[in-house]
């Protein structure tokens, strides 16, 4: 029924969860797991207000949150591999978090998608329905949200 799955990462527990249903559901339909994480790529403003905290470059914040979106993926390939699940693929992708899910699931013939039910985002998050309720509202496939 399901071959991929598509497991969205954040770091947050909610998507540490939906990584553990993914597990689950992958032994039982042999299916192969694909996990993403995706980081925002800030404006120049954005950057130069991030870079007043003086342990992080405003020329590398890209590269900082490229390589923390990395070491989550990793940690997920981690997990996986710990339950026994060997077919797991992961991608790290700028922009917006929704919109690159969405991308990702229609580039890759996404069956399932798993995402947990809140994560890591910013506070328009709760104000616009966050990213979870943005991928049930839009994906062309089944949505699990947990």
């Amino acid at each position: 029924m399901f071959t991929k799955i598509l497991v969205p990462l954040d770091g947050s527990d909610k998507s540490l969860e939906a990584l553990d249903f993914a597990s689950n559901i992958a032994k039982t339909y042999d299916a192969e797991i694909f996990l993403l994480s995706v980081f925002k790529k800030y404006s120049f403003l954005e950057g130069s207000f991030a870079s007043l905290n003086s342990s992080i470059d405003k020329g590398n914040l890209e590269d900082v949150l490229r390589e923390s979106s990395k070491e989550i993926v990793s940690q997920g390939k981690e997990i996986l591999k710990e339950k026994g699940i060997t077919k797991v693929r992961a991608f790290v992708k700028m922009g917006s978090a929704a919109k690159e899910i969405l991308k990702f699931r229609k580039e890759n013939d996404i069956d399932l998608i798993i995402i947990g039910s809140k994560g890591e985002g910013e506070l328009s998050g709760y104000l616009l329905g966050g990213v979870s309720h943005k991928v049930t509202g839009l994906a062309k496939c089944p949505v699990m949200v947990v």
